[in-house]
């Protein structure tokens, strides 16, 4: 375990210091203006970058990371700017050359200018977005030989809620609102519900509790949980009454028709214990009981999909959260976001109920999902 934080410590590092290098030194490149004060540029970015990494770091720290509330604010504020302005500084690079190359006029000052300005108007609208309270999508799916009974069956998702000091009381209080609103024969949380100590976001967690469904609440690790103290918040977890699926099912009886509730814990879970194992999820359900799947992060689909899984929930990827890292999510995931198809099983992916880090929902907004059942006739059938 020790081993592993340190080569992941080790590459953060490197990437960190590469992208620390390139907007130092590229924009001093666009702009020679600023080569006059290149030891002031470089001391900056490397201060803001520093800086951003070690007010992460002290998140992690039982009872100090819920005292840190304004210096998270700025670390993820800062984190998504300058993650963004990274993007859009390579393109403001590109442009210049391409320009330079077709008619050898210098435009770096004006590209460097116009890169800038776009970072930090994307990540106000993202932040406008991301403080506001989540949306409701709605989305129904259908089910070859669905029971009558399971017709309009209500699943309510919350997904990477990544609750921590710098989630909004009135966010929380919203989902709560919201999704009881939604009527929902079942909760389903999959994973990421929290994002550090339980020590200060116990309460915000605790107060998801109040949301009510009709068969109860069934909750999946997902990897933050891990980096959060994974056995402090099971306990809290299944304080609140939520049922936690480790490689396990609940069968619900609805007006006479059986619905298998299966999941599986993070693969981070390796690390500490057991690691996702389907064969021991799906064993035991009964012949007549509709099976679905929640797992944290949208893979192993071809084996849910051959086990006769109908249904996999998902989250994880955020949808990319912002752009432009949204443009990366279709090239790195086959069910990256939303409702998709691995043959009989369908496969939806949540881009999340909060955020991770920078707090921009640019383009990508969050959302608590509600997923309806509905019949379907199969191929070749009427």
């Amino acid at each position: 375990m020790l081993l592993r934080f340190a080569i992941f410590f080790s590459v953060l590092l490197l990437v960190l210091g590469a992208a620390g290098v390139y907007l130092a030194e590229r924009s001093i490149a666009l702009w020679p203006a600023l080569a006059a004060h290149a030891t002031a540029v470089r001391i900056g970015v490397a201060s803001l970058l520093a800086g951003m990494l070690l007010i992460t770091l002290l998140q992690r720290v039982p009872v100090l990371g819920h005292r840190l509330g304004a210096l998270l604010w700025l670390s993820h504020v800062c984190f998504g700017l300058v993650s963004t302005f990274l993007v859009y500084l390579a393109a403001a690079d590109l442009v210049q050359a391409l320009v330079r190359l077709a008619t050898g006029r210098q435009v770096g000052p004006w590209v460097l200018a116009v890169a800038a300005a776009a970072a930090l108007g994307t990540s106000l609208l993202g932040l406008v977005t991301a403080l506001r309270p989540v949306r409701t999508r709605t989305v129904e799916i259908p089910i070859v030989d669905l029971p009558p009974a399971l017709d309009g069956f209500r699943i309510v998702q919350i997904s990477d809620l990544h609750l921590s000091p710098t989630t909004p009381w009135y966010q929380v209080e919203h989902l709560v609102l919201a999704a009881n609103g939604l009527r929902p024969d079942l909760l389903a949380v999959t994973g990421d519900l929290v994002d550090a100590e339980a020590d200060g976001v116990r309460p915000k967690a605790e107060r998801l509790g109040a949301i009510r469904a009709r068969h109860g609440t069934a909750f999946v690790t997902g990897n933050h949980e891990y980096y959060s103290g994974i056995g402090r918040w099971l306990r809290v977890i299944r304080g609140m009454g939520w049922r936690v699926l480790d490689n396990g099912h609940a069968v619900l009886e609805h007006d006479g028709a059986r619905l298998a509730v299966a999941g599986m814990p993070d693969p981070t879970a390796a690390q500490t214990g057991q690691g996702p194992n389907l064969e021991r999820a799906l064993a035991g359900i009964p012949a007549d009981a509709v099976p679905i799947l929640l797992f944290h992060p949208p893979t192993g689909t071809r084996a849910a999909a051959a086990a006769g899984v109908r249904l996999q929930l998902s989250g994880h990827t955020h949808g990319g959260q912002y752009f432009p890292w949204s443009l990366l999510v279709p090239s790195l995931w086959r069910h990256g976001k939303g409702l998709s198809r691995e043959g009989g099983l369908w496969v939806y992916t949540s881009v999340g109920t909060g955020v991770w880090g920078p707090p921009n929902r640019f383009l990508v907004p969050q959302e608590l999902t509600l997923l309806v059942l509905r019949p379907a006739t199969p191929p070749g059938r009427g």
